[in-house]
């Protein structure tokens, strides 16, 4: 019995390591995704993007930004200097937008009547649960430098949440999903297509046949392609049928944002096939590719809580521009410069993956 143990032990030791694929994605990559992921992953909301309209000269409104910037949790908004907070906070260049009454909060202060308006992008509630509690925590130490003790608060919060108002969980979850659903989907079936004929033999026929190897990828993309599209209408009927998610964009806009993401996402999938022989290989490749972009894309965690270097990586995830735009034209309505910046960003990336997948698929079959 123990022989008979110790000789399957030895057989599949020694085809885990004949096999450096299955070895690098069941040895190494845990070993991997730990490292990053635990650097990545926070519950904290951090880095979040802060405007203020105040008048001149408004030293309380002053010392407040100052607080708010020293404090860790909030950063400047890149914002054009003429352009209205709630404009900022529409165009997603602006997570939270602070108001000064008419005068400035200076001269509210002395009547007894100061009161900030707060704008608050809760497309994402993980940072917009967070923003109000840090805001009085940063208003009630930059009182204390001005006054030199702990004052009563005489400062109240007009706060208004933007674009999910109840901070429904399912108007943050639905559009994430969607983007996820979709990515995971397109991922599954191209590269699994690709890699079964490999597997059955059948790839030398279609090499051997009179057509190109674009034509072969062409075939292979674009039917999942079509199928990806019937996916995602499946998935927004649901959710706002099902679970009641407002859609208050454009419908086109949406459809032109799945094409764009198809761009970089059947690259990805067309060259993880190129690395994978089996269908076995190739699932344990698609968990690996999809679970390390989910996690590293915003979909769920916030990528301004993350390290410099895992937010480059971030920036040119192709999920990460799918799922920012999917969630905000669900939400938000935003207009075409905000929809063109993220586009362009996912066909560049898309561009460099398709490369990369042709140059290895010729060099593969």
């Amino acid at each position: 019995m123990m022989q008979t143990l110790r000789g399957f032990f030895k057989k599949e030791v020694f085809s885990l390591l004949r096999d450096p694929v299955l070895f690098v994605a069941i040895m190494i990559m845990p070993l991997v995704e730990m490292i990053i992921l635990a650097a990545a992953i926070t519950m904290q909301a951090n880095n979040l993007r802060l405007v203020v309209a105040s008048a001149p000269n408004d030293t309380v409104m002053e010392r407040i930004y100052d607080r708010a910037l020293g404090s860790g949790w909030f950063v400047p908004a890149d914002v054009p200097a003429n352009m209205a907070p709630m404009d900022a906070v529409q165009s997603g260049r602006a997570d939270v937008a602070l108001i000064a009454p008419d005068g400035g909060l200076t001269r509210a202060l002395v009547r007894g009547d100061g009161e900030i308006q707060i704008l608050v992008d809760s497309i994402n509630i993980l940072k917009a649960q967070n923003i109000e509690a840090y805001l009085q925590g940063v208003v009630m130490r930059a009182l204390t430098d001005i006054t030199h003790a702990a004052p009563t608060p005489p400062i109240r919060f007009d706060v208004r949440v933007l674009f999910n108002p109840e901070l429904n969980t399912k108007f943050f979850m639905v559009p994430s999903l969607v983007a996820i659903l979709i990515f995971i989907s397109l991922m599954m079936m191209i590269t699994i297509a690709i890699t079964k004929e490999k597997e059955m033999g059948t790839m030398e026929t279609l090499i051997a046949a009179p057509i190109s190897k674009y034509d072969i990828i062409l075939g292979k993309v674009v039917p999942y392609v079509v199928l990806s599209l019937v996916i995602m209408i499946a998935l927004m009927l649901i959710g706002v049928w099902m679970f009641g998610v407002p859609f208050v964009g454009s419908g086109l806009m949406l459809g032109l944002a799945f094409l764009a993401f198809c761009v970089p996402g059947c690259a990805i999938a067309v060259w993880l096939s190129t690395y994978t022989k089996t269908q076995q290989q190739a699932m344990l490749g698609i968990v690996i590719v999809a679970f390390l972009a989910l996690m590293l894309s915003g979909a769920i965690i916030p990528t301004e809580n993350m390290p410099r270097a895992l937010q480059v990586i971030s920036h040119v995830n192709p999920l990460s521009h799918y799922s920012y735009l999917v969630r905000s034209i669900i939400l938000k309505g935003p207009d075409w410069s905000y929809f063109a910046r993220h586009a362009a960003a996912m066909l560049a990336a898309g561009a460099v993956i398709w490369v990369w997948a042709i140059g290895r698929f010729k060099t593969t079959l």
